[in-house]
């Protein structure tokens, strides 16, 4: 991990780092003709690796899950969507002064869009983490008012309900409850999870629309499941890739070449993704 005087140098910090934010960052850089590398690490101490970016003078870093709260006490400067959200997952780095942002938002913007969202609509969102905050605001900005969110543990969902002035359903009345819209803000679909879903299934026609935020090797049960109903569906690619493009505005200042950046994506993972 030394630096290139030749090249800015971005990395992905994550206890469990994958190739998704490499391959399409990487495929932007090398499109446009900027001197930047991107490279995903696995990190276990958060203050040793802070320390080495500013050490190396490290462009920016992009923070996955477990530190997206845990880094801000290390930030300088929060936007304002980080600061509501209580979460970064993006860091510019100038000077040694780190500056955090939340792309999040803007991701889960674009997926609620994809599913044409109103703001007569009500939604039901599973889960009370950094994500389900993320959206919440997004669905804000949308103006949607009517917005009921569950847990497992109801505390989180309390607190969350408090700050946003939403709704709280217990968790054990998930399966009886009927939206507009189902939220899943939850890791139910993940590696590890991928047998399970956020709602028993049957429940599922108590939804007239589905937005997840997984990000699976295939669809989790609960896209498959609403591809299978013909209801309209959203998977976490979407939120994933727009808050990745945001990501890259911030780190070089351009817009992202989004078309070269899917292509690259479908080339090196097989798939047929298309962006709505």
């Amino acid at each position: 991990m030394i630096k290139n005087n030749k090249r800015e140098i971005c990395l992905s910090i994550s206890s469990n780092p994958g190739t998704f934010g490499e391959t399409i960052h990487n495929a932007g850089y090398n499109y446009q003709g900027l001197k930047f590398f991107y490279k995903a690490i696995k990190v276990d101490d958060l203050e040793d690796i802070i320390k080495a970016m500013k050490l190396l003078n490290i462009k920016g870093c992009s923070v996955s899950m477990p530190f997206k709260e845990k880094i801000i006490e290390h930030i300088d400067i929060l936007d304002e969507e980080a600061k509501k959200t209580g979460a970064v997952n993006t860091v510019l780095i100038k000077n040694n002064i780190l500056k955090g942002f939340n792309t999040d938002v803007y991701g889960a913007l674009k997926a609620l869009e994809a599913i044409n969202i109103n703001k007569k609509e009500n939604v039901f969102i599973v889960g009370a983490g950094g994500v389900a905050r993320a959206i919440i605001i997004a669905l804000k900005k949308k103006q949607i008012k009517n917005i009921n969110i569950t847990n497992r543990n109801f505390k989180k969902a309390e607190t969350l309900s408090n700050l946003f002035n939403c709704k709280v359903v217990n968790w054990q009345e998930r399966n009886k409850f009927k939206s507009s819209i189902l939220i899943n803000a939850t890791p139910i679909g993940m590696k590890g999870y991928d047998c399970l879903a956020p709602i028993d299934l049957k429940s599922l026609d108590n939804f007239n629309k589905i937005m997840d935020v997984v990000v699976s090797e295939n669809e989790t049960n609960l896209i498959m499941a609403a591809k299978n109903m013909k209801m309209p569906c959203i998977n976490g690619l979407h939120m994933t890739f727009y808050q990745a493009f945001k990501q890259y505005k911030i780190y070089t200042g351009k817009d992202a070449p989004i078309n070269h950046m899917v292509n690259a994506y479908n080339t090196n993972f097989n798939k047929e993704v298309v962006l709505r």
